[in-house]
Protein backbone atom coordinates (compact mmCIF):
# COMPACT_ATOMS: atom_id res chain seq x y z
CA UNK A 1 0.00 0.00 0.00
CA UNK A 2 1.17 3.20 -0.98
CA UNK A 3 2.13 5.31 2.37
CA UNK A 4 0.62 8.69 1.11
CA UNK A 5 -2.39 6.14 0.25
CA UNK A 6 -3.46 8.76 -2.51
CA UNK A 7 -6.81 10.01 -3.07
CA UNK A 8 -8.66 8.92 -6.12
CA UNK A 9 -10.10 12.32 -7.74
CA UNK A 10 -11.64 10.99 -9.78
CA UNK A 11 -14.24 9.26 -7.68
CA UNK A 12 -16.67 11.76 -5.38
CA UNK A 13 -16.84 11.66 -1.50
CA UNK A 14 -19.07 12.68 0.64
CA UNK A 15 -18.07 16.12 2.02
CA UNK A 16 -16.68 15.98 4.91
CA UNK A 17 -16.93 19.37 7.41
CA UNK A 18 -13.83 20.27 9.00
CA UNK A 19 -15.77 21.73 12.33
CA UNK A 20 -16.30 18.25 12.65
CA UNK A 21 -12.87 16.75 12.77
CA UNK A 22 -12.12 14.93 16.02
CA UNK A 23 -9.33 16.25 18.29
CA UNK A 24 -5.78 15.84 17.23
CA UNK A 25 -4.91 12.52 19.49
CA UNK A 26 -8.05 10.76 18.07
CA UNK A 27 -7.07 11.86 14.48
CA UNK A 28 -3.14 10.91 14.80
CA UNK A 29 -4.08 7.16 16.52
CA UNK A 30 -6.75 6.59 13.36
CA UNK A 31 -3.87 7.72 10.63
CA UNK A 32 -1.29 5.35 12.48
CA UNK A 33 -4.26 2.40 12.92
CA UNK A 34 -5.21 2.72 8.51
CA UNK A 35 -1.96 2.37 7.88
CA UNK A 36 -0.61 -0.09 9.69
CA UNK A 37 -3.57 -2.71 9.20
CA UNK A 38 -4.46 -0.85 5.48
CA UNK A 39 -8.15 0.06 5.84
CA UNK A 40 -7.57 1.73 2.92
CA UNK A 41 -10.77 3.34 2.58
CA UNK A 42 -10.86 4.82 6.47
CA UNK A 43 -7.18 6.26 5.70
CA UNK A 44 -8.51 8.20 1.95
CA UNK A 45 -11.19 9.59 3.84
CA UNK A 46 -8.69 11.07 6.84
CA UNK A 47 -6.73 12.18 3.99
CA UNK A 48 -9.48 14.27 2.14
CA UNK A 49 -9.65 16.23 5.54
CA UNK A 50 -5.65 16.52 5.51
CA UNK A 51 -5.81 18.10 2.11
CA UNK A 52 -8.39 20.64 2.68
CA UNK A 53 -6.39 21.80 5.83
CA UNK A 54 -3.02 21.53 4.10
CA UNK A 55 -3.89 22.10 0.23
CA UNK A 56 -1.50 20.93 -2.44
CA UNK A 57 -2.25 24.21 -4.31
CA UNK A 58 -1.87 27.65 -3.52
CA UNK A 59 -4.68 28.67 -4.71
CA UNK A 60 -6.39 25.84 -1.80
CA UNK A 61 -4.38 27.65 0.58
CA UNK A 62 -5.33 31.41 0.04
CA UNK A 63 -8.97 30.16 -0.07
CA UNK A 64 -8.96 27.80 2.94
CA UNK A 65 -10.73 29.24 5.52
CA UNK A 66 -9.44 26.49 8.62
CA UNK A 67 -5.62 25.93 7.76
CA UNK A 68 -3.44 23.84 9.76
CA UNK A 69 -3.99 23.07 13.41
CA UNK A 70 -6.53 25.37 13.41
CA UNK A 71 -8.66 22.67 11.44
CA UNK A 72 -8.34 19.99 13.98
CA UNK A 73 -11.23 19.61 17.37
CA UNK A 74 -10.17 21.41 20.86
CA UNK A 75 -7.49 21.15 22.12
CA UNK A 76 -5.69 22.88 19.40
CA UNK A 77 -2.74 20.46 19.18
CA UNK A 78 1.37 22.36 18.99
CA UNK A 79 1.53 22.71 15.03
CA UNK A 80 5.08 20.64 15.83
CA UNK A 81 2.71 17.74 16.84
CA UNK A 82 1.64 17.63 13.37
CA UNK A 83 4.42 18.14 11.71
CA UNK A 84 6.22 15.42 13.35
CA UNK A 85 2.84 12.90 12.69
CA UNK A 86 3.21 13.99 8.72
CA UNK A 87 6.82 12.92 8.82
CA UNK A 88 6.10 9.86 10.37
CA UNK A 89 3.29 8.92 8.28
CA UNK A 90 5.32 10.48 4.80
CA UNK A 91 2.36 12.56 3.67
CA UNK A 92 4.61 14.38 1.37
CA UNK A 93 1.78 16.38 -0.26
CA UNK A 94 0.85 18.24 2.85
CA UNK A 95 5.14 18.62 4.51
CA UNK A 96 5.61 21.85 2.65
CA UNK A 97 2.25 23.60 4.23
CA UNK A 98 3.00 21.42 7.81
CA UNK A 99 6.44 23.00 7.61
CA UNK A 100 5.22 25.84 6.92
CA UNK A 101 2.87 26.15 9.74
CA UNK A 102 5.23 25.23 12.27
CA UNK A 103 7.89 27.89 11.49
CA UNK A 104 5.55 30.52 11.70
CA UNK A 105 5.82 31.74 15.19
CA UNK A 106 10.17 31.38 15.09
CA UNK A 107 12.13 29.66 16.64
CA UNK A 108 10.74 29.63 20.16
CA UNK A 109 7.60 27.59 18.99
CA UNK A 110 9.85 25.44 16.68
CA UNK A 111 12.48 24.33 20.01
CA UNK A 112 9.24 24.49 22.69
CA UNK A 113 10.43 21.45 24.75
CA UNK A 114 7.39 21.41 26.91
CA UNK A 115 6.83 18.69 27.55
CA UNK A 116 9.21 17.35 24.92
CA UNK A 117 7.13 14.11 23.92
CA UNK A 118 4.25 15.95 22.53
CA UNK A 119 6.28 18.95 20.38
CA UNK A 120 10.04 18.64 20.27
CA UNK A 121 11.24 17.57 17.25
CA UNK A 122 13.90 15.06 16.15
CA UNK A 123 16.82 16.40 15.09
CA UNK A 124 16.94 16.40 11.35
CA UNK A 125 13.29 17.87 11.18
CA UNK A 126 14.23 20.89 13.12
CA UNK A 127 17.24 21.42 11.06
CA UNK A 128 15.26 20.85 7.69
CA UNK A 129 12.44 23.81 9.06
CA UNK A 130 15.27 26.33 11.02
CA UNK A 131 17.01 26.06 7.27
CA UNK A 132 13.56 26.94 5.89
CA UNK A 133 12.58 29.65 8.64
CA UNK A 134 15.79 31.66 7.64
CA UNK A 135 15.56 31.34 4.19
CA UNK A 136 11.83 32.01 3.68
CA UNK A 137 12.40 34.94 6.77
CA UNK A 138 15.14 36.59 4.44
CA UNK A 139 13.58 36.68 1.28
CA UNK A 140 10.53 38.41 3.22
CA UNK A 141 12.70 40.83 4.59
CA UNK A 142 14.50 41.67 1.39
CA UNK A 143 12.13 41.85 -1.03
CA UNK A 144 9.06 43.24 1.25
CA UNK A 145 11.85 46.42 1.57
CA UNK A 146 11.87 46.34 -2.23
CA UNK A 147 8.27 46.63 -2.74
CA UNK A 148 7.65 49.13 -0.58
CA UNK A 149 10.98 50.99 -0.22
CA UNK A 150 12.74 50.92 -3.58
CA UNK A 151 15.47 48.67 -5.06
CA UNK A 152 17.94 51.82 -4.53
CA UNK A 153 16.86 55.56 -5.28
CA UNK A 154 13.95 57.27 -3.87
CA UNK A 155 11.18 57.75 -6.32
CA UNK A 156 7.61 59.80 -5.59
CA UNK A 157 4.11 58.21 -6.68
CA UNK A 158 3.38 59.28 -10.37
CA UNK A 159 -0.14 60.08 -9.34
CA UNK A 160 -0.72 63.36 -9.28
CA UNK A 161 -2.88 63.13 -6.67
CA UNK A 162 -0.95 61.27 -4.38
CA UNK A 163 0.35 63.12 -1.04
CA UNK A 164 3.68 62.02 -1.33
CA UNK A 165 4.53 64.73 -4.25
CA UNK A 166 3.81 67.42 -1.77
CA UNK A 167 5.38 65.81 1.35
CA UNK A 168 9.33 66.15 1.91
CA UNK A 169 11.43 62.88 1.25
CA UNK A 170 11.26 61.96 5.07
CA UNK A 171 7.81 62.61 5.88
CA UNK A 172 7.47 59.43 2.60
CA UNK A 173 10.24 57.45 3.63
CA UNK A 174 8.80 57.42 7.07
CA UNK A 175 5.26 56.64 6.23
CA UNK A 176 6.33 53.12 4.21
CA UNK A 177 9.26 52.39 6.80
CA UNK A 178 5.76 51.87 8.90
CA UNK A 179 3.88 50.15 6.47
CA UNK A 180 7.08 47.95 6.06
CA UNK A 181 7.58 47.34 9.46
CA UNK A 182 3.56 46.36 9.90
CA UNK A 183 3.95 43.65 6.94
CA UNK A 184 7.16 42.02 8.30
CA UNK A 185 6.90 41.95 11.59
CA UNK A 186 5.92 38.74 13.37
CA UNK A 187 5.88 37.63 16.68
CA UNK A 188 9.62 35.57 17.76
CA UNK A 189 10.86 36.51 14.47
CA UNK A 190 9.03 34.31 12.79
CA UNK A 191 7.41 34.27 9.28
CA UNK A 192 4.24 36.25 7.70
CA UNK A 193 5.62 35.84 3.88
CA UNK A 194 2.30 33.57 2.97
CA UNK A 195 -0.23 35.86 5.10
CA UNK A 196 -2.16 38.89 3.18
CA UNK A 197 -0.95 41.69 4.56
CA UNK A 198 -2.74 45.08 5.72
CA UNK A 199 -0.41 47.71 4.50
CA UNK A 200 -2.50 50.14 6.61
CA UNK A 201 -5.08 49.42 9.14
CA UNK A 202 -6.17 52.93 8.98
CA UNK A 203 -7.44 52.65 5.23
CA UNK A 204 -10.91 54.36 4.40
CA UNK A 205 -12.98 52.40 1.82
CA UNK A 206 -14.33 56.19 0.31
CA UNK A 207 -10.55 57.77 0.05
CA UNK A 208 -8.24 58.33 -2.45
CA UNK A 209 -5.70 58.40 0.10
CA UNK A 210 -4.63 55.17 2.48
CA UNK A 211 -2.58 57.14 4.61
CA UNK A 212 -1.22 61.13 4.77
CA UNK A 213 1.45 59.93 2.65
CA UNK A 214 0.63 58.05 0.31
CA UNK A 215 -2.61 57.04 -2.10
CA UNK A 216 -4.72 54.08 -3.44
CA UNK A 217 -2.56 53.53 -6.16
CA UNK A 218 0.57 53.06 -3.80
CA UNK A 219 -0.80 50.34 -1.98
CA UNK A 220 -2.42 48.50 -4.77
CA UNK A 221 0.75 48.43 -6.26
CA UNK A 222 2.30 46.64 -3.01
CA UNK A 223 -0.78 44.67 -3.03
CA UNK A 224 -0.32 43.54 -6.03
CA UNK A 225 3.76 42.70 -5.75
CA UNK A 226 3.27 40.92 -2.48
CA UNK A 227 0.74 38.54 -4.12
CA UNK A 228 3.69 38.10 -6.68
CA UNK A 229 6.14 37.39 -3.85
CA UNK A 230 3.62 34.39 -1.99
CA UNK A 231 3.32 33.19 -5.17
CA UNK A 232 7.18 32.77 -5.29
CA UNK A 233 7.25 31.94 -1.87
CA UNK A 234 4.89 29.31 -2.05
CA UNK A 235 6.99 27.64 -5.02
CA UNK A 236 9.82 27.94 -2.90
CA UNK A 237 8.32 25.48 0.05
CA UNK A 238 9.17 21.98 -0.87
CA UNK A 239 12.98 23.26 -1.86
CA UNK A 240 13.46 25.63 1.20
CA UNK A 241 12.71 22.36 3.65
CA UNK A 242 15.27 20.07 1.74
CA UNK A 243 11.59 17.80 0.54
CA UNK A 244 13.48 16.93 -2.56
CA UNK A 245 10.45 18.23 -4.74
CA UNK A 246 11.53 21.18 -7.49
CA UNK A 247 11.10 24.51 -5.44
Amino acid sequence: MPLDCPIDRSHTYRPLQLSTLPDFTTFSSLLRVTREYQVLDTRRRLLELVCIAYPESFEGFTLSKCLGESAFGEPIPHPNRVLKLFVQQELTAALPVAYYMAIRGGLDSLMDMDPPQDVALPPEVLRSATRGLVMLREVELNETHNLILGVKNFHPCSASSCPSRSQTRSAVLEAQQKAFERTVSSLEFGTKILQVPNFYEDHVSDSEHASPSTCRGCVEKWESGHEELRRKAWEMLPHVFGLGLNP
